[in-house]
């Protein structure tokens, strides 16, 4: 698995984010060394910048990813 070219600079992967939950480390073998096309932090770091991505977003929250970008 390759990982995540906005690892070093993602809150979520450096233990960072609000509420990372107890299966963090699955979390981040989905995304952050997995598919990170479908990870709401890589569509903020890629869109806006790495600096733009928040502590308050967690990978499988496109949701809040959209509003963010679209805001």
């Amino acid at each position: 698995m390759n990982e995540c070219e906005f690892a070093s600079q993602c809150p979520f992967y450096n233990n960072q984010s609000e509420n990372m939950g107890v299966n963090a480390e699955e979390v981040k073998n989905s995304y952050c060394r997995g598919n990170n096309l479908h990870c709401a932090l890589y569509m903020i770091g890629s869109s806006l910048g790495t600096d733009k991505m928040p502590k308050n977003v967690l990978p499988g929250e496109k949701d809040k990813a959209f509003a963010i970008i679209a805001g």
